[in-house]
């Protein structure tokens, strides 16, 4: 029989709030392979598509901002980049070296998980989870 490993704080809170009880659960209502779950939650620096950020957060009933930040992703914008149209005139290799400056900026967006408060059921939980250093 598999062990169960324990949801850290604040995923334990804010599963319990939409009613999912297990990593699996959550997999399945989001719509991801378990796998990425765990990563997701157990190590915020494995990096995480925004598409997975995105159905985890519509599974757990919150706001992507808030999911991309317990996975370490400082979320800022609602809407994708799009480059302006001179970027027509840039050859492949100019293409690339803007593509790779822009992943190179977003990584320093990175960062570990604060506190975080969740309201559920009129309990308020706070979470101390701090990364290990």
């Amino acid at each position: 029989m598999p062990r169960k490993r324990a949801v850290p704080e604040p995923w334990a809170s804010a599963m319990a709030a939409a009613g999912i009880n297990s990593r699996n659960e959550l997999a399945d209502t989001a719509g991801v392979h378990a796998t990425t779950v765990s990563r997701l939650i157990d190590n915020p620096e494995h990096p995480s598509s925004l598409d997975t950020i995105r159905a985890v957060a519509e599974a757990l009933k919150l706001d992507v901002r808030d999911v991309a930040h317990w996975s370490g992703i400082a979320l800022e914008l609602d809407e994708p980049f799009v480059a302006p149209p001179e970027a027509a005139m840039l050859g492949r290799d100019q293409r690339k070296l803007v593509c790779d400056l822009i992943r190179a900026l977003a990584a320093t967006n990175r960062h570990p998980r604060p506190p975080l408060k969740i309201q559920t059921t009129g309990v308020m939980v706070l979470s101390t989870d701090t990364p290990n250093k």
